[in-house]
């Protein structure tokens, strides 16, 4: 069991390698939402500073469970001739495309990303409160369209790093230069260092007591920079789980407790050469 360590500060670092951040809100599906009333709610984004707007299919829904397995369940969905299709998932989107609110009938996600001229990451503070209005504006318009009550079932907060070539690494082989989970050492001298490494776990969130409430998942994988070529590492945290209680309060209370577990998770899976280069601020 992974427990919350309390301790006064989080770790910082001034020039931290996130290309992307998403909080994203699931809840009981919202069964009378239609596509046309999407664009009522546009109307009100757009008042927001949201002037742009994209259709995309529906995300599936996902759920941290801890009885029996707990990995993903497949099956087979079956639509009849009575069935009308389900109304897409809708971006609404900043001029710049920086700033992103993805609405479908039992999602609210809004997301930051970093754009073409590099703007600085905002933190994690600006964020929330943008997801916290876009909420808001939500459940208003939920209850003028008589489309029901928002009743969470999970919280998720999701970072994508991405971490370049020429500091501190300079090939996909030198994982081990980048995180602390990976040591190019060998039982022979057969295999050599590899052409390129990638990895995926999982960690479980508890609270202060030891009940779980959810999980952290980590992702890194080699890739090239699409403006360039260069070669980056991707490193994403994601942390899931569902909110108690399972209100409002609750859910904010989550996203905070989520938001800790990727800073930290973070910190404690980066090679301190690397903080060093990320400029961190704490000791």
């Amino acid at each position: 069991m992974n427990k919350t360590i309390p301790t006064p500060k989080l770790p910082e670092f001034e020039e931290p390698p996130v290309a992307e951040v998403a909080i994203s809100l699931q809840f009981k599906a919202l069964e009378l939402l239609r596509t046309p009333q999407f664009g009522l709610l546009w109307s009100i984004f757009r008042t927001e500073g949201y002037s742009r707007i994209e259709e995309h299919g529906e995300l599936e829904q996902a759920y941290e469970e801890f009885e029996g397995s707990s990995f993903p369940k497949v099956g087979i969905s079956v639509q009849t001739f009575d069935d009308a299709p389900p109304p897409p998932r809708v971006w609404f989107l900043n001029e710049p495309k920086n700033e992103l609110i993805q609405v479908q009938r039992d999602r609210l996600i809004v997301n930051w990303r970093r754009g073409a001229h590099s703007e600085p990451y905002p933190r994690y503070t600006h964020i929330i409160e943008r997801f916290r209005s876009a909420l808001a504006s939500f459940v208003e318009f939920a209850k003028s369209e008589k489309l029901g009550d928002i009743i969470p079932t999970q919280c998720e907060v999701t970072y994508v790093n991405h971490m370049p070539s020429g500091l501190g690494w300079s090939k996909h082989g030198e994982l081990c230069r980048v995180v602390t989970t990976w040591e190019n050492h060998y039982s022979d001298e057969f295999l050599t260092t590899p052409e390129d490494v990638g990895f995926r776990a999982r960690y479980r969130m508890g609270d202060d007591t030891g009940k779980d409430l959810g999980r952290l998942h980590v992702a890194l994988q080699p890739a090239y920079r699409a403006a360039d070529g260069q070669a980056i590492f991707v490193l994403n945290l994601t942390a899931r789980g569902r909110p108690e209680p399972a209100d409002f309060a609750g859910v904010f209370r989550m996203f905070d407790r989520e938001h800790e577990w990727i800073v930290r998770g973070f910190t404690s899976i980066t090679t301190t050469r690397m903080h060093e280069l990320w400029r961190r601020k704490d000791g």
